[in-house]
């Protein structure tokens, strides 16, 4: 492939793990409650919605109202106001190897994308957490809240051959068969799947509706990508 060709990213457990943020967000719902009382204890607000076996909010409502109830603390702090401090705090993530690997695409001669599904809000901080934000032309970011679609809808991908009409060949990574790689085989990109690595939130074993929804090609590590993409024509 030469330097005509945009790559483009998924991002939650693609750049980075998505399990961080889920940890993050829950740590910043308890340090909010650790402000407003410190009855509230924060590593056992934590472990409620890490642990919690089927919904986390719930799971920390319960303690907090048992808590309330022997403190006799009144509190006005709902569900709904955890889930939206969950939603919108700037998370504590890390990128690993994804920003190495992508200023490396860059002094190849490379056009970077991305394309992610969310809320513009949630993936725009995860975004500047990670740095993403100087590094990737701003345009050549889709969000699907932004931008009006999901990747299960060709838009994101149509969008992003539309704003760069310049570019020979796409290709996009991903991690999760069920939404990243229908559109963008059927668009003619080239996709590429990182193997999950015993971590991400979404299961890669799964059964496929029909075989476009499955990666052309294959990468255990994103330190791989660069050698695959030099021998792909």
């Amino acid at each position: 492939m030469t330097s005509s060709t945009l790559i483009a990213f998924d991002l939650d457990d693609t750049l980075y793990k998505e399990r961080d943020f889920v940890i993050s967000g829950y740590r910043a719902v308890a340090h909010d409650l650790t402000a407003i009382d410190s009855a509230f204890n924060f590593d056992e607000m934590v472990h409620a919605m890490t642990t919690a076996p089927v919904n986390p909010f719930d799971s920390l409502a319960e303690y907090l109202h048992n808590r309330s109830i022997q403190q006799s603390i009144v509190l006005d702090y709902d569900i709904p106001r955890m889930v939206a401090t969950y939603r919108n705090h700037f998370p504590d993530i890390k990128a690993d190897n994804s920003i190495a690997t992508i200023k490396r695409l860059i002094t190849d001669g490379y056009h970077i994308g991305l394309i992610t599904d969310g809320r513009t809000s949630t993936q725009t901080n995860k975004i500047k957490a990670l740095g993403l934000d100087r590094i990737i032309v701003p345009d050549n970011i889709s969000i699907s809240e932004a931008v009006g679609g999901e990747k299960y809808t060709p838009l994101p991908f149509e969008r992003m051959m539309k704003l760069n009409p310049d570019i020979n060949s796409f290709v996009y990574v991903g991690d999760n068969p069920m939404k990243d790689f229908l559109w963008p085989n059927r668009l003619g990109w080239t996709t590429i799947q990182l193997i999950d690595d015993g971590r991400n939130v979404h299961s890669q074993q799964v059964s496929l509706p029909s075989d476009d929804y499955r990666p052309q090609y294959r990468i255990k590590s994103l330190d791989e990508l660069p050698t695959l993409l030099s021998t792909i024509n």
